[in-house]
């Protein structure tokens, strides 16, 4: 299970996304060789086997069961960058957050 912060679902909170949407985190591709996944945040439709993240009684996030799996004890928080506040993933056993690549 991946745990998202509060600040991060407050940043979740400003996305308008269309009704029968929700916001989601997929995977886009995964490295044969380095095991690396790189993952998207964008709107889509619900699946059976997201991870549903809520906000007061709402569905805020939907990852998908594969994203959930790979980054499994990982923490969605805000981080701060040169170009502003952005989304960095920091996985369970190391301090430096891995940005998802937006």
């Amino acid at each position: 299970m991946i745990t998202v912060t509060e600040e991060a679902r407050e940043l979740f909170q400003e996305i308008d996304n269309p009704d029968g949407t929700v916001l989601r985190l997929d995977p886009v591709t995964t490295e044969e060789v380095t095991g690396e996944t790189q993952v998207r945040l964008g709107i889509g439709e619900p699946k059976d086997d997201d991870q549903v993240v809520q906000h007061e009684g709402e569905d805020l996030l939907c990852i998908a069961r594969s994203v959930s799996e790979i980054f499994n004890g990982s923490t969605i928080d805000l981080v701060e960058t040169l170009e502003g506040p952005a989304l960095g993933i920091k996985p369970p056993d190391e301090g430096l957050p891995l940005t998802d690549g937006s």
